[in-house]
């Protein structure tokens, strides 16, 4: 398996953390500051694994896009209109690889 494939499991295994915390009980904006949480420090920690070029790309995009390197807070995600059901599904969803080529622009 390459990086990019641990990380997205890693990403997709937090479906298991989200519904014990549902069985909890805990509730939705709950769940979500959680795995959001998890979701960022994976995030981190594969970005550090992540050789260079492509670690400075990523993170390029990354504050480009969510205007920090670590990628979306929850302020931000409120901001955009996220609901607390749409932040965990997002934070248990791997989004598309990035940095593979220099982007333009």
């Amino acid at each position: 398996m390459t990086l990019r494939d641990d990380y997205e499991a890693a990403v997709r295994g937090l479906a298991e953390h989200v519904a014990a915390l549902r069985r909890a009980g805990l509730p939705p904006e709950a769940i979500a500051r959680a795995v959001h949480a998890e979701r960022r420090r994976l995030a981190i920690h594969y970005k550090d694994l992540t050789p260079e070029p492509y670690r400075s790309r990523i993170a390029a995009r990354t504050i480009r896009v969510y205007g920090n390197p670590e990628g979306p807070s929850i302020a931000f995600l409120r901001a955009q209109g996220k609901t607390w059901e749409a932040i965990i599904a997002g934070a248990t969803r791997p989004g598309p690889p990035v940095g593979l080529v220099p982007e333009e622009g």
